[in-house]
């Protein structure tokens, strides 16, 4: 009955709420210059290809001609121009399926997960292209990667660059093209194309003044080390204090926008308003050189912010915190973005404190703070908040910040569609659809919402088991193709690779929406404390004859059509549950803000809406009636601690709110309810030092009708709704 009731009721939240999520992983090709075959399939490490090869050839470009990933589990080498034009997003790393092919030896020609251009070749990249994780070497004489009109280049900070000349690759950027550079060594980054270049990232110095376009200069600080007569531009010479724009301190330097490295401690004595002209970056790991020291912890040594108590930084342009010790020190600090402005805290970000209390962020109406990382006491205010997972926001803006960050959170939409969609979109509609989900999806949709299939949606998976394991979100994810009033299932479904695994470990929603089974039997795995609901509008379809094979783990929660659980293979030790139309006629009776409180004799867990609640002492059963301890019942139905007293001499306790005042005395034969005499089957009794209140007594005193409690004799599970 206990999990009966919360399920349904979890399941008709999610329905009525449309939220909703999606995952996809492109196709993957394996290659290795020194050791493959173009004769091999390219589907393994052990069966790479030798070269790239075109879309319609034996390469293993071919197998990733309309995007995915291409692993270089050995070398790749481009042994002449080369001409990159996938029909979709493609990914080039040597780290995959938990193997990191990265050899950096020998330092003249390293061994494998490596990309090596023939020198005086160019590489021209027409389609969007990620470098990540994998070693770029050059040999000899230099070598172009040439990035064309309507595609973009990205390199990761994880990208390592080698050489074995003292040349590096240079980038050529055109009108109408992209490159983000985060990471890596080049001698030159230039065009007429637009260029970011992350904090990670090196430009030779000459390369960077022939490059107007690169996000701006480098300036470096040290208040304990450095001074503002210094030029501030290498390390040994660091300017001392921020200043203005047209002072002596690096503001002077970055007017305009660009990197500030902390090289030493960055101390804001005052109040202080950050203003440039440009976006800027505040790190403390550059040019391969990282600064952060948090020894001591009272007061860390280097590569750290450190406003003086109960300053303020007032925020009115962008600004981002990447690799930085932020330490607050006694009284609190607070970080204010206005109108306009950008904040955001990458996941590198360290935060300290002496005195256990950390900084607060206010975003003011019209800005946006986004934190990916990092402690701080409160995040809030009326702007675009979103909070990374690996964020902690303490205190009472814990978890939702605020009101009006909790509201987007619960109606965040993203459209996906593998053919036609683009990661650079926002999702926001059909024509805006994002393609894939690590990149697209769950960079929109980072706490659950609803997915919007537009067009085919494809998940694929990995390693031996061929396994995908989507990320666990605190809300619902649902994937449907009616949306807005409009009905995409004609051309629109959602599938899997192959022989994948789909394991989920958070709620998932399949509403209004084609299943399609293609070839071979997939799988979908529901873990512990996670549910899977196939609503009545579903649309089963298969072209291999089998349907999907559905393993409900111990814990977890299938809620299934009637249809669903025809066709689909159902196994595991979990709960199965068929989903019918009047399954939400049912719920509604729940909904409205009701409270669903499930307890069970002898088992210190209890459950308020779903969620868990460890007890510090168990119900027990006494002369036939359900006891539980005071404190847990009356917080669960309204009543807080300060409205909990107990008077030793008297052994009686009161609990009050703004509505009811109940007087339970140990072993009485009565209580009182707002000073009415209420009669008791059971008194409340003292056990192991903990007072025990009868439940339906107590239960009804705070607004629980009787027949919003059940009992299930086969578990010893009490249900009370309110």
């Amino acid at each position: 009955m206990k999990r009966f009731l919360y399920l349904l009721l979890t399941a008709l939240v999610i329905i009525s709420a449309l939220s909703v999520t999606a995952c996809a992983v492109e196709n993957v090709s394996y290659i290795s210059y020194n050791t493959g075959s173009n004769s091999n399939n390219g589907l393994t490490d052990s069966t790479p290809k030798q070269s790239l090869g075109t879309a319609s050839g034996n390469g293993a470009f071919s197998l990733i001609k309309d995007g995915g990933t291409m692993v270089a589990c050995g070398k790749i080498y481009v042994g002449d121009n080369y001409t990159w034009n996938a029909s979709g997003e493609t990914v080039i790393t040597a780290v995959y399926g938990g193997e990191d092919y990265k050899n950096t030896s020998p330092a003249t020609n390293p061994a494998s997960g490596v990309i090596k251009i023939k020198p005086d070749c160019t590489l021209t990249v027409e389609s969007d292209l990620t470098l990540d994780n994998i070693i770029l070497f050059q040999e000899s004489a230099k070598t172009t990667i040439r990035v064309a009109n309507g595609a973009t280049l990205t390199v990761t900070d994880t990208v390592v660059s080698m050489t074995s000349s003292g040349h590096y690759m240079q980038i050529v950027v055109e009108s109408g093209s992209a490159a983000v550079i985060n990471g890596g060594i080049f001698d030159s980054v230039s065009g007429d194309g637009n260029i970011t270049i992350g904090a990670k990232a090196t430009v030779k110095a000459d390369a960077a003044e022939e490059t107007p376009s690169v996000s701006g200069p480098v300036a470096y600080i040290s208040y304990n080390t450095g001074k503002n007569t210094n030029d501030g531009l290498t390390d040994s010479t660091p300017k001392q204090g921020l200043g203005t724009t047209d002072g002596s301190g690096v503001a002077g330097i970055l007017k305009k926008g660009g990197t500030l490295v902390v090289c030493g401690k960055l101390y804001i004595g005052t109040d202080y308003a950050w203003s440039l002209a440009g976006a800027a970056t505040v790190t403390a790991n550059y040019g391969s050189t990282d600064y952060k020291n948090t020894e001591p912890a009272s007061n860390p040594a280097s590569g750290v912010l450190k406003m003086k108590p109960g300053a303020t930084l007032t925020v009115a342009s962008d600004l981002t915190f990447d690799d930085i010790i932020l330490f607050q020190e006694n009284s609190q600090c607070t970080v204010i973005v206005t109108s306009g402005a950008t904040l955001t805290v990458n996941e590198s970000v360290i935060t300290m404190s002496n005195q256990g209390e950390y900084m607060k962020i206010i975003v003011t109406e019209g800005s946006t703070a986004i934190i990916n990382g990092g402690t701080f006491a409160s995040v809030s205010g009326e702007g675009n908040i979103v909070i990374g997972e690996k964020a902690t926001v303490l205190g009472q803006a814990d978890n939702n910040v605020t009101e009006e960050f909790e509201v987007v959170r619960e109606t965040t939409v993203c459209y996906l569609d593998y053919a036609n969609g683009n990661n650079s979109n926002d999702g926001t509609s059909a024509d805006k659809a994002v393609k894939s989900y690590v990149n697209g999806v769950f960079k929109r949709v980072a706490v659950g919402g609803t997915v919007v299939v537009s067009g085919n949606s494809y998940i694929g998976g990995t390693g031996a088991n061929n396994e995908y394991s989507m990320p666990t979100l605190p809300k619902p994810l649902t994937f449907t193709s009616v949306y807005g009033g409009v009905d995409y299932k004609a051309s629109a479904s959602f599938r899997f690779n192959p022989n994948t695994t789909f394991i989920i470990s958070s709620d998932v929603i399949f509403d209004d929406i084609v299943l399609l089974e293609d070839e071979g039997q997939t799988t979908i795995r529901v873990k512990n404390g996670a549910t899977l609901t196939v609503t009545d509008k579903a649309v089963l379809k298969s072209s291999s004859g089998s349907h999907y094979k559905i393993i409900v783990d111990e814990g977890a929660i299938a809620l299934l059509s009637e249809e669903a659980q025809k066709k689909f293979t159902v196994t595991g030790e979990g709960t199965v549950i068929t989903y019918t139309e009047g399954s939400g006629d049912i719920l509604s009776n729940y909904l409205g803000g009701k409270r669903v409180v499930e307890l069970t004799i002898g088992s210190n867990v209890a459950y308020i809406n779903g969620v868990a609640n460890n007890l510090d002492a168990a119900p027990i059963n006494r002369n036939n009636r359900t006891m539980l301890p005071v404190r847990f019942l009356a917080n669960a139905f309204g009543i807080t601690d300060d409205g909990i007293k107990w008077d030793a001499s008297t052994r009686t306790a009161t609990l009050s709110n703004e509505s009811v005042t109940i007087v339970v005395t140990i072993d009485a034969p009565a209580m009182t309810v707002n000073g009415q005499t209420v009669a008791l089957d059971s008194p409340a009794v003292i056990e192991n030092n903990r007072t025990y209140l009868p439940v339906r007594a107590i239960a009804n005193a705070l607004g629980v009708l009787d027949d919003n409690i059940t009992w299930d004799a086969s578990t010893n599970t009490a249900t009370l709704i309110k």
